[in-house]
């Protein structure tokens, strides 16, 4: 029972809600929803996609606000027999209102200054009013166990009176489980871009990573359908004492009865409050190439592996019964990634844009723990995008795109909590250029995602979960030039 609070861990430790990797979120602009490929900006949102792109911008200052509406609702159908209803379906409900993307940049000359911030991790808060498979299986295995556990009992007593007593006639259980979380990677950015000549430019950066989950839970309520003769709906601890009771009961059955019950008291009344905090360091790489003036510009970077552990405190002393551990520290760490993009520009009212990424999630251990070698991926996650923008005036641009994925994680990895699907999104919206000095974005996406599955012992049996979600985003983004 204490098993089922255990697995909000999975949650918070995993960082990407939306668009990007398995932990890294790579939506940081309104002109990224409307266009899905940014790989090769030259405008103020390269802080984030294409650093060295910066040495592009006029001289002086820029600045970018940008904020996303975002809502995702996992779903996770389970087949699984002691599961009330099975095959059941569990939805939650993620949102993140206020998804922020602030970025500054000072060029002058060759040089170019920048700084950035936004959620390059999670952003959003999850609520499962009813709980998940992993949660209610421990409840519905009471069921299951308890006839296992009470048929010998029931053998013994019509073995000594001829009667049979049926005490192992539990035909269901109840409960209300909750769980409600947040998991937040803010991340802190700054670059110095520097043009080598008109073709080449080049950046160094580095992205200080702030982690902040947090996450409460309980399951409370816990009873089973006992037989009437024996009270019907009670708490499992409940019934087990009665069951003691019985006249002629050996002293060694009455005492294992009396302890599972004590233990049931406890292991059915669970409550979790806990926050799990850290930092790390992402330095970051870039080269912006123009082979053909503003014909052609192609953008590269490296992030570097951003090493992080994350440290849990308990609040109110709820733990989950021991689940969570004061001060613990667990390892998240965050992939390296290569990005990859080309602009082709033929005219100031035409843009074609295409992107790709690369996660290097084979080197990092998913499992969080440097005493376990569980291994979840077995390829690195990939993503590719092209998006189109059309200026119907010289101050008013219409733009589409659409961006797939390919996860590469094994059944090891996913879960009702977290779990990674292949996906397709399509994104579109305006830009409007209201004066020399303040552009204004418009954009929104929709994510389909593939549906996956996954078969694996239950407890008491075999349980098939099937995945699925969907991703919707509305986003605005003003940028100043001055």
């Amino acid at each position: 029972m204490k098993k089922i609070i255990s697995v909000i861990s999975a949650l918070v430790v995993t960082g990407s809600l939306f668009a990007g990797g398995l932990v890294t979120n790579n939506n940081q602009s309104a002109l990224y929803t409307r266009l899905q490929s940014r790989n090769a900006s030259t405008s103020i949102d390269a802080v984030y996609y294409n650093p060295a792109g910066l040495t592009k911008l006029s001289d002086g200052f820029h600045f970018s606000l940008n904020n996303q509406t975002i809502g995702q609702t996992p779903k996770i159908k389970t087949a699984y027999e002691p599961i009330n209803g099975s095959p059941k379906e569990y939805v939650g409900k993620i949102s993140a209102p206020i998804y922020p993307g602030v970025y500054a940049a000072y060029k002058t000359g060759k040089l170019a200054l920048s700084l950035g911030f936004n959620p390059i991790g999670g952003g959003g808060g999850a609520t499962y009013d009813t709980g998940l498979p992993s949660f209610e299986m421990q409840v519905a295995n009471m069921v299951p166990t308890l006839v296992a556990q009470l048929t010998p009992l029931d053998q013994y007593i019509f073995s000594v009176t001829g009667n049979d007593p049926n005490f192992n006639g539990i035909t269901g259980y109840n409960s209300t489980i909750y769980f409600k979380g947040s998991s937040i990677y803010f991340g802190l950015q700054a670059n110095v871009s520097y043009e080598i000549n008109e073709m080449l430019s080049v950046a160094l950066g580095g992205r200080y990573v702030m982690a902040n989950n947090k996450y409460e839970g309980y399951i409370q309520d816990v009873t089973i359908t006992a037989p009437q003769a024996y009270g019907g709906v009670q708490t499992p601890g409940d019934y087990l004492r009665k069951v003691a009771t019985t006249p002629g009961l050996p002293a060694p059955n009455v005492a294992t009865l009396n302890g599972t019950a004590a233990y049931l008291d406890d292991a059915t009344s669970v409550e979790a409050d806990a926050v799990m905090k850290g930092n790390g360091i992402t330095p970051i790489l870039s080269v912006n190439f123009a082979p053909v003036g503003d014909l052609i510009n192609i953008g590269l970077k490296y992030e570097f592996k951003t090493k992080m552990n994350i440290t849990t405190t308990v609040n109110d002393g709820k733990d989950a019964e021991g689940m969570f551990i004061q001060d613990s520290v667990a390892i998240a760490d965050m992939p390296a990634m290569l990005a990859l993009g080309v602009d082709v520009k033929p005219s100031e009212r035409f843009l074609i844009t295409g992107s790709f990424n690369y996660y290097f999630d084979k080197s990092v251990d998913y499992d969080g723990q440097d005493n376990v070698e569980l291994n979840k991926i077995d390829k690195n996650f990939i993503e590719a995008a092209l998006g189109l923008q059309v200026g119907l005036t010289d101050n008013l641009f219409l733009s589409a795109g659409w961006l797939t994925t390919v996860t590469g994680v094994n059944d090891n990895y996913q879960s009702d909590l977290k779990f990674s699907l292949n996906t397709n999104t399509f994104g579109g919206g305006l830009g409007f250029r209201v004066n020399d000095m303040l552009d204004i974005n418009l954009g929104g996406s929709y994510t389909i995602y593939e549906e996956g599955s996954k078969s694996y012992n239950g407890g008491a049996g075999q349980a098939t979960d099937i995945y699925n979600k969907n991703t919707w985003i509305a986003a605005i983004g003003l940028d100043f030039h001055f």
